[in-house]
């Protein structure tokens, strides 16, 4: 299954969910240290600070020598840096093509179902901190996977077995950062079909439960994060133990999972 069916099926749920537009062009900023932030346009330098403009309208700075401007600048010329779909932003897309065939079980999954995604439990570690920075919220309330600063995660071991682990799997398009608490990496998977979708989310549960085997108290949850490949928003989702379990076991279908569980 190909782009053009995913697409439909995950704009019509989480136009469902949220009744809120999706799409928006991104303006990537690299900072030397290695983090990335994502804004509605490029940055205004003023008294020596490059004052930013996130996709949902929030406004931030950081000291202007602290942006990697020829990494920014190449990024955003060639289109790999930007593009990134934050929820609740301005809509700017053309319409979708009146012949694209929908998908009928999100479609008909997602009509059938009366109750939206609810926030997920976390972990209540106290000794877990968020990763440094602003945290950014969606419009229905959620932190934005999307927005936070690209940095590695903690725990370089958990972070070899996991790209392992996926690439075993056939998916090889995956990163690894920091999420927003210290034992919660962030995945960002890149995927490209409806299957391939749900393909990643099992593959998580998977992959959750066998890094808290190997690795002891390193990894509480996952925070997932699925684009497309032209970066458009495929899902976000926080993967506990008890929810990676459910879909290991096939006690919980993984379309119905999606429907309950993403993130708008």
């Amino acid at each position: 299954m190909h782009l053009r069916t995913l697409r439909p099926a995950i704009l019509a749920l989480l136009a469902l969910l949220a009744a809120a537009p999706l799409l928006a062009a991104g303006y990537t900023i690299y900072l030397k240290d290695g983090a990335r932030l994502v804004a509605k346009e490029k940055y205004k330098v003023e008294n020596g600070r490059a004052i930013i403009t996130l996709l949902n309208g929030t406004q931030t700075f950081v000291a202007a020598s602290q942006v990697d401007v020829k990494r920014t600048e190449e990024a955003n010329r060639t289109g790999y840096g930007g593009a990134l779909v934050l929820p609740g932003a301005p809509q700017d897309v053309g319409p979708t093509p009146t012949d694209t065939k929908k998908d009928k079980t999100l479609t008909d999954l997602i009509a059938s179902r009366t109750a939206a995604p609810r926030e997920l439990p976390g972990s209540r570690r106290e000794k877990s901190e968020p990763a440094p920075g602003a945290l950014i919220k969606t419009k229905a309330g959620y932190a934005d996977f999307a927005s936070l600063a690209r940095r590695p995660f903690q725990h370089a071991d958990v972070t070899a077995e996991l790209q392992q682990f996926f690439r075993d799997q056939g998916t090889e398009e995956i990163e690894i950062y920091q999420g927003i608490r210290g034992d919660q990496p962030l995945l960002e998977i890149t995927t490209n079909s409806e299957g391939s979708v749900f393909k990643a989310l099992t593959t998580a549960a998977n992959a959750l439960l066998r890094v808290r085997d190997l690795f002891p108290n390193q990894v509480a949850a996952f925070e997932l994060l699925l684009t497309t490949p032209e970066r458009e928003r495929a899902g976000q989702f926080v993967l506990t133990p008890e929810m990676a379990t459910d879909l290991v076991s096939k006690k919980v279908d993984v379309t119905a999972f999606f429907v309950k569980n993403v993130q708008f």
